[in-house]
């Protein structure tokens, strides 16, 4: 008698079923990933990095890491990009929410002059009763030229992928980025494949929002409120021409 295939599908969903359920799978999955995983508690002090992320950024061997915060790690990435790191970090736990930034250095083991952009997630870590109870971050590589070609031009370490506040709409967002980048109405209205006048008026919007009256003024408007750090998601997913 053949074997029933249906016998054997369900038997193979047991078998996974059974090992999520496990306690130590989502461990042995994020120690084996070729991506980068850290964990760390509330106090933005790490708990856990597997090997790939301890490679990538540089840790020292054997060093060890658990209870110690960005600015204790001996390397020139943490030492550098500390202030953004742990800032991200508590944004996590102060809003319970995900938040996106990517950032700029020499990651990797032996180089020392490729500048090399780096995508990360950081999301709430909760326990079994669904409390707070850390961070935890997965991050890769991002191979995208125009991308480290604008943050080198601007200066910039860090970046992110999250509005400070919900005061501006999406639509809005992505007028104020390109505008930061000098661009016109024109050339925004092309940027973003909208009307002239839908751009005007989105500016106005703006300009009201943040009680600014000139480009000038929202170009100060967001170093003071850390808008000019910010990118739209989607311009890095559908690899939008970030500069010219």
């Amino acid at each position: 008698m053949p074997d029933d295939p249906t016998l054997k599908v369900n038997s193979r969903n047991h078998n996974i079923i059974s090992y999520l359920n496990s306690s130590n799978s989502l461990i042995s999955f994020i120690k084996n990933s070729s991506d980068h995983w850290l964990i760390k508690d509330n106090d933005a002090r790490y708990v856990f990095v597997n090997d790939s992320a301890s490679s990538f950024f540089k840790f020292p061997k054997k060093f060890d890491v658990e209870g110690k915060s960005a600015k204790e790690i001996p390397t020139d990435i943490c030492q550098e990009l500390w202030p953004e790191l742990t800032k991200s970090d508590k944004k996590v736990v102060e809003k319970n929410k995900k938040i996106i930034s990517i950032a700029i250095h020499h990651y990797g083991k032996g180089n020392t002059s490729e500048l090399v952009p780096h995508y990360m997630e950081r999301e709430p870590l909760y326990d079994d009763n669904n409390s707070l109870i850390g961070i935890v971050s997965y991050g890769r590589r991002l191979d995208i030229p125009e991308l480290l070609c604008y943050m080198s031009r601007l200066g910039r370490k860090t970046i992110q992928t999250d509005a400070p506040d919900n005061l501006f709409t999406k639509r809005e967002l992505e007028v104020i980025f390109w505008a930061l980048q000098r661009l016109g109405v024109k050339e925004i209205a092309k940027r973003l494949n909208i009307a002239c006048k839908t751009a005007e008026v989105h500016l106005m919007n703006i300009y009201h929002k943040a009680d600014v009256h000139s480009k000038y003024q929202l170009i100060e408007y967001c170093k003071q409120t850390g808008l000019d750090q910010y990118i739209p998601l989607d311009f890095i997913r559908k690899g939008v021409r970030l500069i010219d």
